[in-house]
C-alpha cells in the first residue's frame, strides 16, 4: 500500500514538472533573431500548348466517327506539314454524347457528336518565333477542319534559373533584415542555426489565353498572341543565434 501511494506521488511530481518547463521557452529561444524574406522573380514564357477541338455531328455514330476521324487526320496532316522544330503532337479526350429529344417519352437518341481533342505542343522558343508559330498552327488547324481552339497556355520550361535567383534575393533580404535588428538592438550575430524556405504561393500558373471565341467560323486568321511571363515568389526564415 504504502509503496503503491509513494509511485501515486511520483508519477504526479513528474506531471506537474512537465507541464511547468513545458510552458517555459527554451533557453536558446530567447537568444535568437528571427527573420524572413521574400522575393519575387519572372521570366519570359518559352512554351506553348495549345489544345484543339474537332467536333462532328452525324444521326448515326459510323458516320460521325468516320467523320471525325477524317478531319482530326487532316488537321493533324496540316500542322505537321508547317515543318515546326520540336513540335509535339497527340491527341486525347476523344468523346460520344449521345444527342437525346427529352420531349420524347420516352427519351430517345437523335444523333451523336463526336469530339476529339488534338494537343500540340512548342518547347524552347523565342519569344517571336513562338507567337509566329502558335498563330499558324491556330490558322492551319482552322483551315483544315477543326471547329474551335480550346486554350492556348505559354509557360516557362525550365523554371530552375528563376528559383535560384529567387531564393538567392529572398536570402539575402532576411539576412540584412536580421543585420539590421542586431544593431538596432545592439546584439551580435554568431551563426544561423535554422534556415529554410517555401513557395509563397502553388506552383507558377502559366499564362493561360481563353480562345474559346476562336471559332472556325470567324475565320483562319489567328489574332496576335500574347506570350506574357511566369513569376516564381518565395519565402525565406532564418533563425540567427546572438550574444
Amino acid at each position: 500500500m504504502k509503496k503503491a501511494f509513494i509511485l501515486v506521488l511520483t508519477v504526479c511530481f513528474c506531471l506537474v514538472a512537465n507541464s511547468v518547463f513545458a510552458g517555459s521557452p527554451a533557453a536558446s529561444d530567447r537568444n535568437l533573431i528571427l527573420t524572413e524574406g521574400t522575393a519575387e522573380v519572372m521570366g519570359q514564357n518559352d512554351s506553348a500548348t495549345i489544345f484543339i477541338a474537332v467536333v462532328t455531328d452525324g444521326r448515326k455514330l459510323e458516320q460521325a466517327g468516320s467523320e471525325n476521324a477524317d478531319k482530326t487526320k487532316a488537321v493533324i496532316a496540316a500542322i505537321n506539314g508547317l515543318n515546326i522544330k520540336y513540335l509535339k503532337l497527340e491527341t486525347s479526350n476523344y468523346r460520344v454524347t449521345p444527342q437525346r429529344d427529352y420531349k420524347a417519352r420516352p427519351p430517345k437518341i437523335t444523333g451523336y457528336e463526336v469530339s476529339n481533342a488534338i494537343v500540340v505542343t512548342l518547347e524552347g522558343f523565342e519569344t517571336q518565333p513562338l507567337a509566329k508559330h502558335v498563330s499558324k498552327i491556330v490558322g492551319k488547324a482552322f483551315e483544315s477542319g477543326a471547329n474551335a481552339i480550346q486554350r492556348i497556355q505559354f509557360y516557362l520550361k525550365d523554371k530552375s534559373a528563376l528559383e535560384k535567383k529567387a531564393l538567392k534575393l529572398a536570402t539575402q533580404e532576411a539576412v540584412e533584415r536580421a543585420k539590421t535588428l542586431a544593431e538596432a538592438a545592439g546584439l551580435k550575430l554568431k551563426r544561423i542555426v535554422s534556415l529554410r524556405t517555401q513557395p509563397i504561393s502553388p506552383q507558377p500558373q502559366p499564362h493561360m489565353l481563353r480562345a474559346a471565341e476562336m471559332k472556325a467560323d470567324a475565320g483562319a486568321m489567328a489574332p496576335p498572341m500574347e506570350i506574357g511571363e511566369s513569376r516564381i515568389r518565395v519565402q525565406v526564415s532564418i533563425a540567427y543565434e546572438i550574444e
